[in-house]
């Protein structure tokens, strides 16, 4: 992640005051420089890396993203809306993850370790570990081997 996602992540997570503001100004800062919506109250892992800058990327600010995540332009980690409800949940990314172009993982759903989500992909449903999923709706069309 950049420096400035960092300052605004320690900074707007502190309890009101000066520093939360000067956070979330910083979030906004980021927001514009960088034309993506990652959220400063999102949990990112250490080594986790957004190509391009994040560029079109949105992240919900209660997503959880693991360790070394890899993750490609216009990905979208966000809530699910059902008949015009928003279910609130989402998305929990494991470690060592890769996610393509123009993903879309939506809701309250985990996607487990070293796991592979195709471009474009559409994934409203859990994600086991090892493997990897393509479509819209996403389906597992390869297991990966442990090597």
């Amino acid at each position: 992640m950049n420096i400035l996602w960092k300052w605004a992540h320690a900074l707007i997570n502190r309890d009101g005051g000066v520093l939360q503001k000067i956070g979330r100004f910083l979030d906004i800062l980021e927001h514009i420089l960088f034309a993506n919506s990652i959220s400063a109250k999102a949990s990112i892992g250490a080594g986790t890396y957004f190509y391009h800058r994040g560029l079109g990327c949105v992240v919900h600010p209660k997503c959880i993203i693991g360790e070394k995540c890899t993750i490609f332009q216009h990905v979208t980690l966000g809530s699910k809306w059902s008949g015009g409800i928003n279910e609130g949940g989402a998305p929990v990314i494991g470690n060592h993850v890769m996610i393509g172009a123009g993903a879309c993982v939506l809701g309250n759903v985990t996607i487990g370790d070293n796991a592979v989500i195709g471009a474009n992909a559409v994934v409203t449903h859990d994600v086991p570990p090892n493997v990897v999923v393509a479509g819209n709706p996403s389906r597992i069309i390869k297991e990966k081997s442990n090597e």
